[in-house]
């Protein structure tokens, strides 16, 4: 029904659109389409592109519209757009000028004009309806573009369902021209319309019949497709597998072959030919199974006594390799006793030179030569007992003298930058005041301020002189310089004009205070100072410049000629002349004529101010580089003093000088030890060699009968293979049964495939003429639906149908609300009953819930469960919250269960936990005995210890124990990082520092060596020394691991000490942890050994080039593609090389000792001789022996050659010299011997 709902409420489903919700309603459609159809009447449309239903009203609304649509002029376009799209194929594309094009064409009633905004605008509605409908797609542009121009382009693509959007018209709807001439030409006659639908009903059903047989046909036809292909895929699969299975049996006498090219077993080349001649018949393998078991026996024999043999030859041989063991580790430990010796001297001079180095490489500490030698002798004479601090001590003194020197020149320096930054302070402080200064004043004493803010106070009103003079241009810059430094010294210039009337206020001031006065009474001379002075008046005011002028006219000018005082002058006493001097009553005075004038006048005040300011700002300026001077003197100062405690803390260490007298002591010891055992060991010999010759007398008897060779791994070998060969025949006959099967099946499958065809042949027949049938059927509905669509009859038969069902349905549903009626008075009273129970029963699960309550509460409060969003007010909300948080974390255990296993576990762990003094206790057991009407028990155990005497909840106990455990793993964390970083940082790194780079070297000599050699197939090895990457984040990569381990500790940054330590600790605990995994239990000593082992941190690669290809790693599989002397080679070159790397070592007269067993078996005669040049190059002293090497190549300029002959499986074996000079091979005779 939900199919119907949709159908209904929708226009229709696009499959382009909602693919899922057209299968889904195409799946419903079968009895939603023939409700459709018999009870509404609407006619159902199925195709590939919708599923929709034509819903046709009987009476048409105006709400039955489209929407979106609000003027007829839209209705139009739309009609238009879908006349335009009946010309269009599905999926075909069309740009939005076209439509247009069509539509001005189409459109009768009025020219559209596509510039006018309206236009555009309707048909932009009516395009995005179609679109949104799923009419058209949007494939490119934007219907918004149209808008703003009429001349923009839209991509639209026609999806094909425009025509299923309206009713189809039954004839052509342009020949209608008014309503009355449709409803005319499609009315008929009501006599033909039930033969019509009878008719229609008929051809249906046999459409149906049609229809099912056709369907019934083409699944036929499937099947036996399906059939087909899959019996061709067999056969096709099976004659693969025949190829693959024949192509195995081929691999696999391939192998055999291989493998029995050592063995004398003839029997396989007859069996390979046999069947190979005849494939694909029967063949049986049971005689070729019998010969093989037979010869197997026979080499297993021998393999036995060979072992046997091989005993008494491993015991005999490790008796001899006990004694050289011996031997060689008394040699050994007299070498180690000499070359500690050697180390412990070379240990010395590498302190000597670190000392020196470390003096040379010094910027601030330097030592005299003297004291450098002094220490030199005290370094020689080192031993156990020697304390190495006294040593040092002997440069204590020059570095407190020079610490002294550098602390007392920064004590200086730094007195002298505070008292410039003082003077600084000051000059800045002088500067701002001169800013924020509107004019320059002549300097004042602190009385005389005093005295002008009081008659400010008073009200006394007066002027400063020398703000209402001013210079007017007689005199030169330097007569007003005198002037004015006159008027100075006079103290007139900064005297105060003081109105007549306020003479007596002035003069009469409080004590303290003092002050000049001028007032405008003076008596007037006739030379005066006016006559180069104007009063500054920009006011006007006639009453200050008449004051002003008759007190600059009262005092007197004086010529520098003039010899003769006017009697003005003379009278008054105050005088200035053209020099400068001046004269006050009794007292006359001079000018130092270095002064500038800087008061009179407005200009000049200004200047002055403006010349103090840049005088004081370059004076800062002055001070400031000065102070950064002497700054940074400092900070170099303290530098080298920094630099200097840093020298004096990398002063050489004495571990390794300590380490390599303690391990020559050490090696002695171990000396004296050794030789006691050499003695032993020499009785035991002897005693086994002579039951060795019996054994190998049964040795040649045995292997005789199997045609090979007395060696053991020659007969584990032909076993080996053998058995091996057995196995792979077991394959053969294996695979070649299933070979000979399959052909057989593929035989079957196509005589099954030729009877599929015909059956396929006599469906196709049938389906073919079905389907004719029914496309004759089809075309007679389709014309009976054509007439029947010309009528009424369906709107007719709906109502009538209707009618019907609903008469049919009345009387049984009019007796079904007579019984559902009666139905439920009888329940009405049923429930009235058990209400009554029901109240009883709330009453007891009432009572029961005020105690579960209570017994919640209780428990609740002990503080176990932590549930932060559990605190509510409401306890039934509490506890819900609680079991909802707690639910399904215990299974299906029960409270007894859980009960006993907390108890059995407390048991367990209670030896741990006695310090604690652990308790169980019961809880509300009262709540249990108050009723027994619960089937839960109340009952809880509650747990308390006490910690540092103090009682507490188990709860807390636990948070204790983990913050104490916490404190613990902190503090162990501390010590194990400064145990890291003391260990690693100051003597471990410094070994593997050493030896890192001597395997860095180790490496780089033997490519060289290697690379040096000249082989004959142009093949060339190296050795690469691989960095491994870090296993986790905080561990460090080997490049990283081993930079951080060659800086010296006291130069190594705090990160980076963290981090070294951070990798150790990281390793510790993975060798721990892996320890743990496997039950192994190490010492600690045990695994800092495997942690350190640098070896462990590096991968050494050996790789191979040859001449004309890329270098590439010697793997396994390159390796096997060599010839066997290439094979040869690539062992023996990497052997030379590590040998000559090692011996290098050595002292210079030291032996090169090389002995080879087998030499160069396998090589080819030019690489042999290359050996032998190799060899001879390294100054190897070798001794090897060979069944068929000589040794006479010219690359060997002498050598001494036996020859060991033992004739006729004698006793004895005799021996034959020869001496090779480099060109001849001469026998050498007991005569040669006797001349030496």
């Amino acid at each position: 029904m939900r199919a119907l709902e949709i159908l209904l409420e929708r226009r229709w489903i696009l499959k382009s659109r909602e693919k899922e919700l057209y299968y889904q309603i195409k799946d419903e459609l079968g009895t939603v389409k023939k409700f459709l159809m018999e009870k509404l009447g609407y006619q159902v449309i199925v195709n590939p592109y919708l599923v929709k239903v034509e819903k046709m009203p009987a009476t048409p609304e105006n709400w039955m519209g489209i929407q979106e649509f609000t003027r007829k002029i839209e209705y139009v376009f739309f009609c238009m757009i879908l006349m335009f799209l009946e010309e269009k194929e599905a999926e075909e594309q069309f740009v939005l000028s076209e439509l247009t094009e069509y539509i001005q064409g189409q459109y009768r009633e009025e020219q559209i004009d596509w510039t006018v905004y309206q236009y555009r605008r309707h048909l932009i509605k009516v395009i995005k309806y179609c679109v949104n409908c799923g009419i058209l797609n949007l494939n490119d542009g934007s219907e918004e573009n149209f808008a703003r121009d009429d001349t923009s382009e839209v991509l639209y693509e026609n999806t094909g369902v425009s025509r299923y959007f309206m009713k189809n018209f039954t004839q052509d709807i342009m020949g209608y021209t008014t309503p009355e001439d449709q409803a005319e030409k499609e009315s008929l006659s009501d006599s033909d319309t039930v033969k019509l639908k009878q008719r229609e009903v008929e051809i249906k059903s046999q459409l149906e019949g049609l229809k099912k047989n056709i369907t019934g046909k083409q699944r036929q036809e499937e099947e036996k497709k399906e059939k087909y292909q899959e019996t061709e895929q067999k056969i096709q699969l099976q004659f693969q597998k025949n190829e693959m299975l024949w192509e195995e049996i081929e691999n696999s006498l391939e192998y055999m072959e291989e493998e029995m090219a050592g063995v004398p077993f003839d029997e396989f080349a007859f069996m390979k030919k046999e069947l190979t001649e005849q494939k694909g018949e029967q063949y049986s393998f049971q005689a070729h199974s019998e010969l093989l078991k037979d010869y197997m026996t026979k080499v297993r024999l021998g393999k036995t006594t060979l072992e046997e043999e091989k005993g008494c030859q491993e015991r005999y041989s490790r008796f001899l390799q006990e004694l050289d063991s011996y031997q060689e580790e008394k040699n050994k430990a007299e070498r180690e006793v000499l070359q500690y010796e050697n180390q412990f001297h070379e240990v010395k001079q590498e302190t000597i030179e670190s000392v020196y180095r470390w003096e040379k490489e010094n910027a601030e500490l330097h030592l005299q030569s003297d004291l450098l030698q002094e220490m030199a002798r005290e370094i020689e004479k080192y031993t156990t007992e020697t304390d190495y601090w006294n040593i040092r001590g002997l440069a204590n003194g020059e570095f407190e003298r020079k610490s002294q020197e550098l602390s007392g020149k920064v004590l200086q320096q730094s007195r002298e930058l505070s008292d410039r930054r003082l003077e600084k302070d000051g000059i800045c402080e002088e500067l701002e005041q001169w800013k924020n200064q509107k004019e320059p004043e002549p300097e004042r004493s602190e009385v005389v301020e005093k005295n002008r803010r009081l008659l400010k106070e008073k009200g006394i009103p007066y002027l400063q002189l020398y703000k209402v003079i001013d210079f007017d241009g007689k005199l030169d810059e330097t007569q007003r310089a005198y002037l004015e430094e006159a008027l100075l010294h006079m103290g007139i210039l900064d005297a105060l004009i003081v109105p007549e009337e306020y003479r007596e206020q002035a003069l009469a001031l409080d004590a303290g205070v003092c002050d000049r006065y001028i007032f405008s009474d003076a008596a007037y001379v006739r030379n005066n100072i006016m006559d180069f002075l104007d009063v500054d008046n920009e006011e006007g005011d006639i009453l200050l410049y008449q004051n002003v002028s008759r007190i600059l006219t009262a005092i007197g000018w004086k010529e520098q000629d003039e010899e003769t005082i006017s009697e003005s002058i003379e009278k008054n006493r105050t005088w200035i002349d053209k020099r400068g001097n001046y004269g006050i009553g009794i007292i006359e005075g001079t000018v130092t004529k270095n002064y500038t004038p800087c008061f009179i006048g407005a200009y000049a005040r200004e200047q002055y101010r403006i010349k103090k300011i840049q005088e004081l700002e370059a004076e800062c300026r002055r001070l400031e580089d000065t102070i950064q001077i002497a700054e940074d003197e400092i900070t170099q100062l303290k530098q080298r003093k920094s630099c200097l405690e840093t020298e004096w803390k990398s002063f050489p260490k004495e571990q390794d000088l300590k380490v390599a007298a303690k391990e020559l002591e050490k090696k002695t010891n171990i000396l004296e030890e050794i030789e006691c055992k050499v003695q032993i060991q020499k009785g035991i010999v002897e005693k086994e060699r002579k039951s060795l010759d019996a054994v190998r007398l049964r040795v040649q008897e045995v292997c005789q009968k199997c045609y090979l060779p007395p060696r053991l791994d020659v007969f584990t070998e032909a076993e080996e293979s053998l058995t091996e060969y057995k196995e792979e025949l077991m394959k053969v006959q294996i695979s070649y049964g299933n070979y000979i099967n399959g052909i057989s099946y593929a035989k079957v499958q196509k005589e099954y495939l030729e009877g599929i065809d015909g059956d396929l042949d006599d469906i196709r027949y049938d389906l073919n003429h079905m389907i004719r049938n029914e496309r004759e059927k089809r075309g007679s509905l389709n014309s009976v639906m054509e007439q029947l669509a010309l009528t009424d009859y369906e709107e007719i038969r709906e109502r009538l149908e209707h009618c019907i069902e609903r008469l049919e349905k009345l009387p049984s549903e009019i007796e079904a609300s007579v019984t559902q009626s009666s139905h439920l008075e009888t329940k009405e009273k049923q429930f009235i009953e058990k209400l009554g129970d029901i109240e009883v029963s709330v009453g007891k699960y009432r009572q029961q819930k005020d105690r579960f309550c209570t017994a919640f509460e209780m428990e609740y409060q002990l503080g176990y469960v932590e549930c932060p969003f559990a605190v509510s007010d409401d306890a039934e909300e509490r506890a819900e919250k609680i079991c909802r948080m707690f639910m399904g974390r215990f299974g299906n255990k029960r409270h007894s269960e859980i009960l006993e296993n907390l108890q059995n576990v407390y048991h367990m762990n209670r030896g741990y936990l006695l310090e604690y003094q652990v308790t169980l206790q019961s809880l509300f057991e009262e709540l249990d005995e108050e009723s027994g009407v619960f089937d839960t028990s109340m009952r809880r155990i509650d747990i308390s210890a006490k910690y540092r005497g103090i009682t507490i909840k188990f709860k807390e106990l636990i948070a204790r124990m983990k913050e104490d455990a916490e404190v613990q793993r902190r503090l162990l964390s501390d010590k194990d990082r400064e145990l890291f970083e003391d260990i690693l940082a100051n003597t471990i790194s410094k070994k593997i520092r050493g030896k890192i780079q001597a395997s860095k070297r180790w490496v780089e000599k033997m490519n060289t060596l290697m690379e040096s050699m000249k082989t004959s197939s142009g093949l060339t090895l190296s050795l690469r020394w691989k960095n491994k990457r870090a296993e986790k984040e905080e561990q460090l990569d080997t490049r990283e691991l081993v930079e951080l381990l060659q800086k010296d500790a006291e130069i190594m940054r705090p990160e980076e000490a963290q981090q070294l330590s951070g990798h150790f600790r990281s390793k510790i605990e993975e060798a721990r942890k892996s320890a743990n995994d496997l039950g192994n239990v190490q010492s600690f000593h045990a695994i800092m050994r495997n942690v350190l082992d640098y070896r462990q941190w590096f991968e050494f690669q050996l790789e191979c080039q040859k001449t004309g290809e890329k270098k590439r790693e010697l793997t396994d599989r390159v390796f096997f593609t060599f010839s066997g002397g290439e094979k040869a080679m690539s062992m023996y070159v990497p052997l030379f090389s590590a040998v000559v790397a090692k011996y290098a070592g050595a002292r210079q007269d030291a032996p090169y000792l090389i002995s080879l067993d087998e030499a160069f078996a396998g090589v080819d005669e030019m690489n042999i001789r290359d050996m032998f040049r190799l060899m001879v190059e390294f100054d190897f002293n070798f001794m090897i022996n060979s069944q068929i090497l000589w040794g006479d190549y010219d690359t060997v300029p002498a050598l001494a050659i036996y020859q060991l002959v033992r004739p006729e499986n004698a006793k004895y074996v005799t021996v034959i010299r020869y001496i090779w000079n480099g060109n001849i091979k001469s026998m050498v005779t007991e005569k040669d011997l006797s001349h030496g």
